[in-house]
């Protein structure tokens, strides 16, 4: 297994953790897109290169770019808001408020 499966394999299981919906990319992008939409586009490069990986498509460097993305989005995920010293609140609960 590659270095951006497994990239893209942690971001979706605390996308999960964090209540996002994954039914679908485009779901999940959107959804993204709410709270933090400056990571977005790199969502989307970081997706086509895992699928372009998959085909045996992908550089060198364009993996290296995924796994940047991946991590840029991972650290976002992460993100301690409002001052708690645990993990964010799941995106469900967010939206609520």
């Amino acid at each position: 297994m590659g270095v951006v499966v497994q990239a893209d394999r942690v971001v979706r299981d605390l996308m999960v953790k964090r209540g996002y919906p994954m039914e679908d990319f485009e779901h999940r992008a959107a959804d993204i897109s709410v709270h933090h939409p400056e990571l977005v586009e790199t969502y989307r490069l970081a997706q086509a290169v895992a699928a372009r990986d998959q085909r045996g498509e992908a550089t060198t460097e364009d993996l290296r770019k995924a796994v940047v993305y991946y991590r840029a989005l991972f650290d976002e995920l992460l993100e301690v808001r409002g001052g708690n010293p645990g993990l964010r609140p799941a995106h469900k609960e967010v939206t609520q408020s």
